[in-house]
């Protein structure tokens, strides 16, 4: 997938939770708990591991944003934090992207396909 077509480039700006120089927190489209969102580099790059330092730190600092924002919105228990690298379950990851998925007291959390799990 090019740039030009990649849904994680061509965001909605009203979409953005928050942001820094390197990345930004958007609401997950199809989310499976309230409150999931993702963080996402700026620069198109499909691998955590091609990140620059700077990058890295943008995005670990975006993530410790998105933990407190939803703590303050949503009060949920704990989190699920988690990304797909490389060609995972016979798709490639196009755009890097971190998923933070609350998790709540007495809400099973049904991963879906895109974690390589299938719910009867």
């Amino acid at each position: 997938m090019s740039e030009k077509n990649c849904a994680y480039c061509n965001f909605d700006e009203y979409d953005i939770i928050d942001k820094n120089d390197f990345g930004v927190i958007l609401p997950e489209p199809t989310a499976l708990s309230k409150g999931h969102s993702v963080i996402v580099p700026l620069r198109h790059i499909s691998s955590f591991f091609e990140v620059t330092d700077k990058e890295r730190k943008s995005l670990m600092s975006l993530l410790e944003l998105a933990r407190n924002e939803l703590q303050l919105r949503h009060q949920p228990s704990g989190f699920h934090i988690g990304f797909n690298d490389g060609t995972v379950f016979g798709e490639a990851s196009e755009h890097l992207h971190i998923h933070i998925i609350p998790r709540y007291e007495k809400q099973t959390l049904k991963l879906d396909e895109r974690w390589g799990m299938i719910s009867e």
